[in-house]
């Protein structure tokens, strides 16, 4: 029963490698999340079949809305990469991805 009010929660994801951070709103992706914050995300599909918005989960929890691995390695996947597009967050999260330049 507490887990359905986690879902109405905001939280926060921190880029380890460029020492920023956003807020991601519930119901929200990663992906929408860092966009509405204004950061160059790579993307292109946004529906999880490119691979474009790949990143890392160093920490904290997450859902994948989808099976990465039609798009993902099975190495990327053991190493706690995601695709932000169809990842949401169930906790604060620090995140490594290659912004666009």
């Amino acid at each position: 029963m507490f887990g359905l009010f986690k879902k109405n929660k905001s939280f926060t994801a921190k880029l380890v490698d460029h020492d920023q951070e956003f807020v991601v709103e519930p119901g929200d992706s990663l992906l929408t999340g860092a966009l509405k914050a204004g950061l160059p995300w790579p993307k292109k599909c946004q529906v999880g079949s490119c691979g474009t918005c790949k990143c890392k989960i160093i920490d904290g929890k997450t859902r994948a809305e989808i099976d990465f691995s039609y798009v993902l390695s099975p190495d990327e996947l053991s190493d706690g990469y995601a695709l932000a597009c169809q990842t949401s967050l169930r906790s604060d999260i620090s995140v490594a991805v290659n912004l666009i330049d």
